[in-house]
């Protein structure tokens, strides 16, 4: 009877660890802005921190390099002028920035709009 007990107890105890695992698991499909914040703010002590400031550093280069192509012509201006020397290390930080400033609008769009809006908030194209 102790075994069983010792189980359920177990049990119990990591029932909450796995749910939170899934829920940064499915920060993955990258469907909202906050879902990118997660995934750019997770920490060291976090087994997924590595996976996830892959995907977050990828995004941003993904976005970025897009943004340029795009905006390389006459047909379309600019959303953000950051420069040549920015990082993105720093486009990060300047994103994580605006989303605490912004929490109303981390789950109402993609996160392609939430990291452009930090971009053209801290780097505008005057």
């Amino acid at each position: 009877m102790k075994s069983v007990s010792k189980t359920i107890a177990l049990t119990l105890l990591l029932f909450p660890a796995t749910s939170a695992l899934s829920a940064e698991t499915a920060n993955f499909a990258a469907q909202t802005t906050r879902d990118l914040v997660r995934l750019c703010s997770a920490p060291e002590s976090n087994e997924l921190h590595t996976t996830a400031m892959g995907y977050c550093l990828g995004f941003v280069d993904a976005a970025t390099d897009y943004h340029a192509v795009i905006t390389s012509g006459d047909l379309l201006e600019p959303v953000a002028c950051p420069g040549r020397t920015v990082t993105r290390r720093e486009v990060v930080d300047v994103f994580l920035a605006w989303a605490r400033r912004n929490d109303a609008l981390l789950d109402t769009e993609g996160p392609i709009h939430g990291l452009m809006r930090a971009a053209s908030d801290r780097w505008p194209c005057n």
